[in-house]
């Protein structure tokens, strides 16, 4: 990282890890690799509190609310970008620091209407699927989770 970017604050987010029955919610980002999975997440903004942030995010990139928050997890997850993340995104922050919430997802596939403009893709994948992946650390799905997934599925007993 360069050495002017260490004094820029970390962004506030929250990541939702959803599920419905065995199945996990993954989004892929228009502007990623199509290969590239993550969790429904976005940006706190200031004043906001995280369950109020995680129903706002999941309705702005799944276009819909049908969802029960279980709670939110004793982990959280702060991580630096790269320098070319930084540069895209006005170098205001250095890297995001995460709160997750579990999530029920309470709709069918009928009610998931995703943004177009920011998600290109879902799918839902089995437990065993996230556990492999939070194994592998060059996969971008964990990459940044640092660890953090399996630890969250154990508190919620997923």
């Amino acid at each position: 990282m360069k050495s002017e970017y260490k004094s820029l604050p970390f962004r506030n987010n929250v990541a939702l890890i959803v599920f419905k029955d065995t199945k996990f919610l993954l989004v892929n980002l228009v502007d990623w690799d199509e290969e590239w999975w993550k969790f429904p997440q976005g940006g706190i903004d200031d004043g906001e509190d995280v369950v109020a942030a995680g129903k706002r995010e999941f309705r702005e990139e799944i276009g819909t609310n049908k969802i029960k928050i279980l709670g939110q997890s004793q982990y959280t997850n702060k991580y630096d970008w790269p320098d070319e993340v930084i540069e895209r995104k006005g170098r205001q922050f250095r890297g995001q620091w995460q709160r997750f919430l579990v999530v029920e997802f309470l709709g069918t596939d009928a009610d998931i209407k995703i943004d177009t403009a920011e998600v290109r893709k879902y799918k839902w994948v089995a437990r065993k699927e996230i556990v492999q992946f939070s194994k592998d650390s060059q996969h971008m799905l964990f990459q940044n989770y640092n660890g953090s997934i399996p630890k969250i599925l154990q508190e919620f007993s997923l």
